[in-house]
Parts: structure tokens; sequence; C-alpha cells
């Protein structure tokens, strides 16, 4: 679903309403063109870097105990990941095809963009967050006791 909202707000409000046109065209030209434009690799760990502060924004969020805390908790890390310039499969959904929308780019550019980053995001939020997340908080198992076979006593 995401994927299809993204598509939709990109076409109805950056084509047809030309949100992401006219002056601010540049802009969304140079945000997807950077994007488009990183090998694989650098494409994979910046999504790895973006979902660690997309799940450290979910945990704070969590943690806190009032309302505004958990404002404050997902703003903060995710205005980080987004003035470091990280990669979020659901964010490049949408500037990546309204840049295609607007005639530049293509559909190509953005599965080759989209792979790596979700991979980079599955590896950010299950292991930067989940698996430390996991292995800070588990508790000690109880060992197993083994069970005692009981047999009845036979009466003579």
């Amino acid at each position: 679903m995401n994927l299809v909202g993204a598509f939709f707000v990109a076409y109805f409000f950056g084509h047809f309403v030309g949100l992401t046109e006219g002056d601010f065209l540049p802009k969304t030209l140079a945000t997807a063109g950077a994007k488009i434009n990183d090998p694989f690799w650098v494409a994979f760990v910046s999504g790895i870097g973006c979902n660690w502060f997309v799940g450290i924004a979910v945990w704070l969020c969590y943690a806190a105990k009032d309302f505004a805390g958990k404002i404050l908790g997902i703003w903060f890390p995710v205005m980080a990941f987004v003035a470091i310039g990280f990669q979020h499969v659901v964010a490049n959904m949408f500037i990546i095809p309204a840049a295609i929308f607007a005639g530049y780019y293509s559909w190509a550019d953005f599965i080759w963009n989209i792979i790596p980053v979700y991979l980079g995001n599955v590896v950010g939020g299950a292991v930067f967050v989940s698996l430390f997340y996991f292995i800070a908080y588990k508790k000690n198992a109880p060992k197993k006791v083994k069970e005692e076979i009981h047999q009845p006593i036979e009466e003579s």
C-alpha cells in the first residue's frame, strides 16, 4: 500500500497539482538524482543507517510517557536521517517517481535504487535495532529441569 500511496501522491500532488515541478523541480531532480546515482553498496549502507534511525524513533516513541515525548522521540531521529541524506525505501517511492512523472529518469533507475535501499532498510531495522534490543533485554530463560519418570507403585 505504501507503493500505491506514494505513486498517487507523487503523481497527483507532484505532477498534476505541480508541487514537485515549477520552482521546485530543480530540488526534486537533485534529490532524486542523488539517490539514483548512488552505487549499490552506498545505497545499501545508506538504507541501513536510515532504518536504524527509524527504529530508534519507534523505540523512543514507545519509551516516552506522554504525547510530547513521543513526538520528540520520533522527530529527532527522523530529522537526523533526512539531514544526513540516508535513504528510506518509502520516501524514495515518492521522490523518484515524482522526478519520473516530470519526465526525468526511468523506472529502471527507480528499481535499481529500491532494491539496495530496501535490503539496507531490512538490515538496519532487523539487526541494528531489533537484534540489539533483543540482546539487551533478553531475560535469562530458566534452565529446563529434567522430568522425573514416575512409575506407579504396584501393590502386592
